[in-house]
């Protein structure tokens, strides 16, 4: 499968998990990501009857939202397998493909209004214990507001399956922190 192809794939699993967390507010369940504290600001989706056997399952998704929130974060942790988890062990192993995905997102867009804002992306790795992972940062150039939004992925590949902890918000330090406290709780 050629890198391009890969890329986008893991983008849509990216921009499913941010649309997930969008949808956050529409849904409740009881189940907590581990290390969340249980308390009603979180809002977490039923993600036990979520069907994508072949390609992994989400353990858990939450996000913070509301204005009381500390920070606003979405976070889950995914167990990945297949493809979908060599794709990921890819990303993860050199996360400047993430980047060049977005950049070629971007120069290709037929949509002027899109193609008007430039997204910038960089990523930096971070390890914790023996987890290895990336803190990506997105920041939108051109557009009306100038915008960053941060990701923070922190993986243990367990033989076929690779479980990982994901974070996505709008402040870095929170992310980063959340990932890691999420990871060293459920990973």
């Amino acid at each position: 499968m050629s890198l391009r192809r890969r890329a986008r794939r893991i983008a849509a699993v990216l921009a499913l998990l941010l649309g997930a967390g969008a949808l956050a507010g529409c849904f409740s369940s009881p189940r907590l990501v581990a290390s969340l504290p249980a308390d009603e600001s979180w809002l977490v989706l039923p993600v036990q009857d979520w069907a994508a056997d072949e390609r992994g399952r989400p353990e858990g998704v939450a996000a913070c939202l509301v204005d009381d929130c500390p920070d606003r974060l979405m976070v889950s942790v995914l167990n990945l397998r297949g493809e979908a988890a060599d794709e990921a062990r890819a990303v993860l192993a050199d996360p400047r493909r993430l980047v060049a995905y977005l950049e070629t997102r971007d120069r290709e867009d037929e949509n002027e209004a899109r193609r008007a804002v430039t997204t910038r992306a960089a990523t930096r790795p971070i390890r914790a214990g023996g987890l290895a992972g990336f803190v990506v940062t997105l920041a939108g150039e051109g557009g009306p507001t100038p915008r960053a939004a941060y990701g923070a992925t922190l993986a243990r590949d367990q033989g076929g399956e690779l479980r990982l902890a994901l974070v996505v918000g709008d402040d870095e330090a929170a992310v980063e922190a959340a990932v890691r406290q999420v990871a060293a709780e459920a990973l």
